[in-house]
């Protein structure tokens, strides 16, 4: 089996996950560069994960003919012309939630990767969740009886600073792109991506960017579902938590 080179662009925090992980896989895949636009961070990343190449720019990596795939790990609001840069260059993408700011851009990359045969996927880790295969076996086997709510909340307070993305609209930052792409993930797979008929939402906004959303959907099917996020509120006891509402019982 190929061995796959992977590059990870824009090195910080979570990027240290991605690289710790890549590292556990025992040669299954290939952890062989970094690339940041201050080139110093990238050398110091490198050293700390024995990574064989450090590029001081983006456009250097992505001409790496070695380079197969890229971790992207930038802000939100650069994703679209980031994961666009690297199919255009023929590698493949794995890129950080949320993979795009909204509908237009995410049928953009994927018209693209389809278009270059290439691998496009949206790291969202909840998605390889184990606990959802179970939940889902519990639905299936009726235990419930038939769905007809889905309840999920990923509220905490995130005091405002200025310099953070989180609070600055011109990098895509509020509670629903960060937070609620859980949320909606967690309803969507939990009701087989039925699609959605429709849909209201309430808002308060801080610095020009979401603080609070509370949304409720209608599937097709008839299940309804309410989540909210927030960076301004906590939500007892203070952690995410999904309630699953059936004819006979709930999933909470």
């Amino acid at each position: 089996m190929k061995v796959v080179n992977w590059a990870i662009l824009a090195p910080r925090g979570i990027s240290n996950m991605m690289a710790e992980a890549m590292k556990k896989t025992k040669g299954k895949i290939n952890l062989y560069a970094v690339g940041s636009r201050d080139i110093e961070r990238s050398k110091k990343y490198a050293e700390k994960w024995d990574i064989e190449k450090a590029y001081g720019n983006y456009k250097d990596l992505l001409a790496d003919p070695k380079v197969d795939a890229v971790y992207i790990a930038n802000p939100h609001a650069f994703h679209f012309d980031t994961v666009m840069s690297c199919l255009e260059a023929g590698k493949h993408v794995l890129c950080e939630k949320p993979a795009a700011c909204n509908l237009e851009q995410l049928n953009k990359m994927i018209e693209k990767a389809k278009e270059k045969k290439l691998f496009f996927m949206e790291a969202l880790w909840t998605a390889f969740n184990p606990l959802l295969k179970k939940i889902k076996k519990i639905i299936t086997e009726g235990k419930i009886g038939e769905v007809k709510h889905i309840e999920v909340n990923f509220c905490k307070i995130i005091p405002f600073d200025a310099k953070s993305r989180i609070w600055a609209p011109e990098l895509a930052g509020g509670a629903l792109l960060d937070l609620g792409v859980y949320t909606i993930f967690y309803s969507m797979v939990i009701n087989n991506y039925e699609k959605i008929v429709s849909h209201n939402s309430s808002v308060r906004m801080f610095n020009n960017v979401d603080a609070w959303n509370s949304v409720n959907l209608t599937f097709k099917n008839g299940i309804t579902a309410h989540f909210e996020t927030s960076f301004d509120v906590p939500y007892f006891p203070n952690t995410p938590d999904a309630i699953i509402f059936g004819s006979k019982g709930f999933i909470a």
